[in-house]
């Protein structure tokens, strides 16, 4: 059963990325900043205004001079031209702004594996490297029915079917997909 992912913890490689992509440093103009992510926002010259902020579960932070303002939805290089239009209406005259996600969030990896928990979020996770994370399946894992519970603060919840056993066995890896901070993949139990 699934030798990749019941036995030692191991997988296969993935698919190679495309051009400029790493899993240690996502493309900028790509990453979807959400819940959970922590930024850190550098204003040129105006030391007050750099800040770490976390992102609400409702996809806000509190800033200073701005207050509440939505960040969830942009990449980093799109907040950073918002945060430059938004300081530069009222504050101050040409605003640089840098935004770095300096923490991604955490995702949960629950049921039938080895060492089910809450793990740190990364950039391009995939489901299985996220069922690796935790230490591979049980024996009595059912792998084409594991789930992934995404809850987005703008559409609600949706849960996404991953069959691991179709992906690993017959090489279908477009069936894989990345994770996003805050999901739970779920894989649950075979009733023989």
């Amino acid at each position: 059963m699934l030798p990749a992912l019941a036995g030692c913890g191991s997988v296969p490689p993935a698919p190679p990325a495309e051009p400029g992509e790493t899993a240690a440093q996502p493309p900028r103009d790509t990453f979807v900043i959400g819940s959970g992510n922590i930024l850190e926002i550098t204003v040129f010259g105006e030391p007050e205004l750099s800040l770490p902020a976390r992102v609400t579960e409702t996809g806000f932070i509190s800033y200073p001079l701005l207050g509440e303002v939505k960040v969830s939805g942009y990449t980093p290089m799109e907040l950073e031209r918002h945060f430059e239009d938004l300081l530069g209406r009222d504050y101050l005259v040409s605003p640089r702004v840098t935004v770095f996600v300096r923490e991604y969030g955490k995702i949960s990896v629950l049921g039938q594996v080895k060492k089910p928990g809450v793990y740190q979020y990364r950039e391009l996770l995939s489901v299985i490297e996220a069922i690796a994370l935790g230490g591979g399946l049980t024996d009595i894992a059912k792998p084409n029915s594991t789930q992934v519970i995404r809850n987005d603060p703008e559409t609600g919840k949706t849960v996404i079917r991953v069959p691991l056993a179709d992906i690993l066995e017959k090489g279908a890896w477009e069936m894989d997909i990345l994770l996003k901070p805050g999901d739970i993949v779920f894989v649950p139990e075979s009733f023989f």
